[in-house]
């Protein structure tokens, strides 16, 4: 027996009683994600008489119209979708990595080393992962700047365009591998347009080489814009920084504040160890007296020197330190306590195959593993690279070195240190293990930044105003004018 449609009674019901459940589901999925989403009440509204109408074709009148109804309801969920009222993103990747390099960009905006729009114009050209596409995109925005360098007459604008230029050289090499051919020439570049725009906007600075053994080391020194009796900042950068990028980071802001700096790059870091392939030591104490020997050789001694180290430099400025009382304060930006625990909780499961005879798996995993973690791929790419080692478990291993555990005790200056929240390197409770072991330190100064501040990074990227009030504000209450 058939309907007056022509249909069996069977597959009409079936037709029509699917249509109509898909229908309700719908507007029933639509109202929870109307009521999660808090979208705009027009949106609501319009659905209403969306989903009515898709009920409407789905009636026993009009049975052969349920594909219709289904087609209309997703089309109306589609183009009516719930959306957020007007929050934008915080983030400029959502691979950790990617976004903390693009946010260092970022974070030279206060010293003129980049702007806003060319950055995030840049992020948008490139996928997470994609080191090639990286190199490509940041390399054609410091060409482009280069060009405008060379196009203005305006000194300033010239200056600052070729400060950009560095930045964007700079970060255009990162993620590309160690012995690629291109990062001589792109490291090259960066450095030349640096030190081109200090001439150019008139910064005085003095480049020299530093003594070391068979080698030698670089240092870059930013005398006072005025006579003014402060202390002398020295830094130094950690496991990927370089010696100009330092400039932007502290020694603009510091000279803006009547601050001399005295910048420098040790073992590991810069040309010292593309051009004489010098890896890091943890004994930073060593490299860190040959800078001050050579400065204080040709520069008066004064009164006051506090020592700052950025991101490894956490560790690195207050194990030298510890054995240097010529600083009279140090500054860890950020707390970096111990190296090698962070080293072994990553490498835990190769010191497992390792326990069980099983190390010659460990280099397939780590290559597998690095495939799909670029932040993994990356650091163990620069670890070998700055540490001078093959193979995954010996850059493990040699981290093991970098600790404060049994160093902290000879730290007897006033210490500042720095945290973020959100760290992807530095567990937080190395803060207070860092703290703990400084018994004997004349004071210790904590600063820690949550999401909210914009210093939750690591080295509070992006957030760079935030962490020098707090540590201008420390230089003026330890050591005065």
């Amino acid at each position: 027996m058939k309907n007056d449609d022509g249909a069996t009674p069977t597959r009409t019901s079936r037709l029509r009683a699917a249509a109509s459940a898909f229908v309700w589901i719908a507007a029933l999925l639509w109202g929870v994600a109307a009521a999660c989403f808090r979208p705009p009440p027009l949106v609501v509204l319009l659905a209403i008489p969306t989903i009515g109408a898709a009920l409407w074709w789905s009636s026993r009148r009009r049975a052969a119209g349920a594909p219709i109804a289904v087609m209309i309801t997703l089309g109306a969920l589609a183009i009516l979708r719930p959306h957020r009222t007007g929050e934008g993103f915080g983030r400029l990747f959502v691979d950790q990595t990617y976004h903390h390099q693009a946010l260092r960009a970022l974070n030279h905006i206060a010293a003129q080393g980049a702007d806003v729009s060319e950055v995030l114009e840049t992020t948008a050209l490139v996928r997470a992962g994609d080191a090639q596409g990286w190199y490509t995109a940041w390399t054609a925005l410091g060409d482009r700047n280069l060009a405008r360098a060379q196009a203005t007459k305006d000194p300033q604008s010239r200056g600052q365009a070729l400060l950009r230029a560095h930045t964007y050289y700079l970060r255009a090499e990162f993620f590309l591998p160690p012995q690629d051919p291109r990062r001589p020439d792109s490291f090259a570049r960066n450095t030349k347009a640096f030190y081109e725009g200090l001439d150019t906007l008139g910064i005085p600075y003095e480049k020299f080489p530093i003594p070391f053994g068979a080698h030698h080391l670089n240092a870059v020194y930013y005398p006072a814009v005025a006579s003014a009796h402060r202390p002398l900042v020295v830094f130094c950068g950690g496991y990927d920084s370089t010696m100009e990028e330092l400039y932007f980071f502290l020694a603009a802001a510091a000279r803006a504040r009547g601050y001399a700096v005295l910048t420098f790059e040790g073992p590991g870091q810069g040309s010292v160890l593309r051009e004489q392939g010098l890896p890091f030591t943890h004994e930073w104490e060593k490299p860190t007296s040959a800078v001050l020997d050579t400065f204080l050789d040709t520069h008066a001694r004064p009164d006051k020197i506090v020592l700052v180290g950025l991101s490894l430099g956490g560790y690195l400025a207050p194990r030298a330190a510890a054995f240097d009382d010529r600083f009279d304060g140090v500054v860890s930006y950020d707390a970096f306590f111990d190296v090698g625990a962070v080293a072994r909780k990553d490498a835990a499961i190769a010191y497992t195959l390792r326990s069980v005879g099983l190390e010659s798996w460990v280099e397939g995993l780590a290559a597998l593993k690095s495939a799909v973690d670029p932040g993994f791929g990356w650091s163990l790419a620069n670890g070998r690279w700055t540490l001078g080692k093959s193979k995954p478990l010996d850059v493990a291993d040699t981290l093991a070195q970098y600790t404060l555990e049994n160093v902290a005790v000879r730290i007897r200056q006033d210490v500042l240190m720095f945290a973020g929240v959100d760290d992807q390197f530095i567990p937080l409770e190395q803060l207070e293990q860092y703290k703990g072991a400084l018994v004997n330190a004349r004071s210790v100064t904590a600063k820690v930044y949550d999401r909210t501040s914009g210093g939750a990074e690591h080295s509070q990227l992006g957030a760079s105003t935030l962490w020098q009030a707090d540590f201008f504000d420390w230089m003026e209450e330890k050591f005065g004018r």
